[in-house]
């Protein structure tokens, strides 16, 4: 009998306390995925500041929580930091016998036996769509992540990335070899498949939702553009926002329109029963990696009025209007067109499942032809040892 596949996921532990947004979720959906597949043995390693006790277990607020874990013995920055300059000591180290340390966030660590796999989930900041392109905040982060990205391009076995829109990207600014590169997407929660398969709820004509918050990256400022517009077209209508991280600039702004409501966190089960009941869905965001909030609407059966920025026309494809707000509006009030964009949405939404984005990375990770690895990066650890 083949052994089974050891995988170490080398977490940030932060990211599966908090109130899950797309990277956490995809965090918590991979990882409990890959300790469920068959033919796997999933860790999870994380720094030492991070678990609970002298048996370095994760703590019970965590999504992770029952799986079993090691701990990197240095706190989160030091580790970033030490693994920023040196590929010493390598992590599998602290978690021997792993074939790979596997991180489904944006952490890189050196390896000496395993192979590695990162996941890229946005270049934010090297987006011209960015409002804050040109600022000194936003040429700082680039300098930081170009170093990340040019060392995980150049060193990790497996890159991974949440779109194709991600990896050309990376395949183009930093050479990432596209042989060792993934595509593996994100997935839809079952609740929101569950609600679109419900009997549909009466749409409310005059209600919109927005999910995300007031911020430079969700779109806020043609969000707000949206309202001013959607207001004059239709006094009636209001849009509810469903999100908490908000530019006050903005949250300002919207609180002096009063066709906007903001509805603060919703809970994802509850997000999902809520959608059927809107007109649409209104997706603007200026910088998109991948666009989940669009596909999550489409399979609640909630029509999506969208931009084609950045990742956001792959995903949502043809099931999305790309036409203004007020023209999308008139559009959707006609019920059997609103109908049909429906039924054209809940088909695109299929493709995106966890299930289908786990078999993309297992397939990867029980590949026996190992990755090529940088010869630069395999010198560097052979001359430590």
């Amino acid at each position: 009998m083949r052994s089974p596949t050891r995988v170490a996921a080398y977490v940030d532990l932060r990211y599966t306390t908090r109130k899950p947004t797309g990277v956490d979720k995809h965090i918590a959906r991979m990882v409990h995925g890959l300790a469920s597949a068959p033919g796997f043995a999933v860790s999870v390693v994380a720094p030492r500041p991070q678990l609970v006790g002298p048996a370095a277990t994760i703590p019970a607020s965590s999504s992770l929580a029952g799986l079993p874990a090691s701990a990197i013995p240095f706190s989160n920055r030091a580790a970033r930091m030490l693994w920023a300059t040196s590929p010493w000591p390598p992590i599998d180290r602290f978690c021997p016998g792993a074939d790979w340390i596997y991180s489904p966030q944006e952490l890189w660590a050196p390896a000496k036996h395993a192979r590695t796999a990162v996941t890229i989930h946005g270049a934010t900041y090297f987006e011209p769509e960015y409002p804050g392109y040109h600022t000194a905040w936003a040429r700082f982060e680039r300098a930081r992540m170009a170093w990340f990205f040019e060392q995980v391009c150049r060193r990790a076995d497996l890159v991974i990335s949440v779109s194709r829109h991600l990896e050309t990207f990376l395949v183009e600014r930093f050479g990432l070899d596209r042989r060792r590169s993934l595509v593996v997407g994100n997935g839809v929660d079952e609740c929101f498949f569950e609600a679109g398969r419900a009997p549909a709820p009466a749409c409310d004509p005059n209600r919109l939702l927005v999910v995300g918050g007031l911020n430079d990256w969700d779109g806020a400022a043609h969000v707000l553009a949206a309202a001013d517009a959607i207001r004059d077209a239709f006094p009636e209508m209001t849009i509810d926002i469903a999100g908490t991280f908000d530019d006050e600039k903005y949250v300002q702004a919207a609180g002096a329109r009063p066709n906007i409501r903001r509805l603060g966190y919703v809970e994802t089960e509850n997000l999902a029963a809520m959608m059927p009941g809107y007109l649409a869905l209104l997706y603007l965001p200026n910088v998109e990696s991948f666009g989940l909030a669009a596909v999550e609407a489409m399979a609640a059966g909630l029509p999506v009025i969208a931009c084609r920025s950045t990742a956001v026309p792959e995903t949502a494809g043809d099931a999305a209007l790309y036409v203004s707000p007020t023209a999308a509006i008139e559009t959707l009030r006609d019920p059997a067109s609103r109908a049909a964009w429906i039924a054209r949405g809940k088909a695109r939404a299929a493709a995106f499942t966890w299930p289908a984005c786990l078999d993309r990375l297992t397939n990867h990770l029980t590949d026996k032809k190992p990755p090529a690895r940088s010869e630069e990066h395999t010198s560097e650890l052979q001359s430590r040892q």
